[in-house]
């Protein structure tokens, strides 16, 4: 699917945003799937909704349509962290400190939240959004491409190499090889 019109968006057209909620639905759905299956599986949808009903608030700020899959991407994971941290405090008994990463670890994710001391918690949506954009879009040829469909479009492996004329066993790769890049891009970033 090609980018939704910004400006129709900015605008609060009806049919761009009917075309935009099917472009983001799989990006957003995904984000708090992935923070929520293995608590709240029922809260999944109210998320992903929740998600694109802030990025409708936001699209003003936006520059790019670009921007609008990790922006909205970013809601999700902000509204499903939020979420999970409220329950345990409800759970644990309002008042208590504990750490929300300590209830993962029990959980055995494999993906960590960020932590208190790092530089990215201080970044807000969407300036993450950018930062991301800008990250992607330095990467070679295809790397930048190949991450785009897996994290914020959502394709599969064989879509991807499809879509990109790459052998199916290459995607893995490329996706390793990308994520590798971006590590080192930000953190040569960090150390600046």
């Amino acid at each position: 699917m090609n980018l939704p019109d910004l400006t129709s968006l900015q605008q609060g057209d009806p049919s761009a945003w009917d075309a935009a909620f099917h472009w983001l639905w799989p990006t957003v759905f995904a984000v708090a799937q992935l923070k929520l299956q293995s608590y709240f599986p029922s809260e999944i949808e109210d998320i992903a909704i929740e998600a694109l009903e802030e990025l409708v608030e936001k699209v003003r700020a936006v520059k790019s349509a670009d921007e609008l899959k990790p922006l909205a991407a970013s809601i999700a994971h902000h509204r499903a962290v939020s979420l999970l941290r409220e329950r345990f405090a409800k759970k644990r008994g309002e008042g208590k400190t504990d750490s929300l990463d300590a209830a993962t670890d029990e959980g055995q994710t494999k993906h960590e939240p960020l932590s208190e001391d790092s530089p990215l918690a201080d970044l807000d949506q969407k300036e993450l959004a950018q930062r991301l954009g800008k990250s992607i879009s330095e990467l070679k040829p295809p790397l930048g491409e190949i991450l785009s469909d897996f994290f914020l479009r959502g394709l599969r492996y064989e879509e991807i190499a499809r879509n990109r004329g790459v052998a199916i066993g290459s995607v893995g790769v490329y996706l390793k090889r990308g994520l590798e890049a971006m590590r080192r891009i930000w953190g040569e970033r960090e150390e600046k």
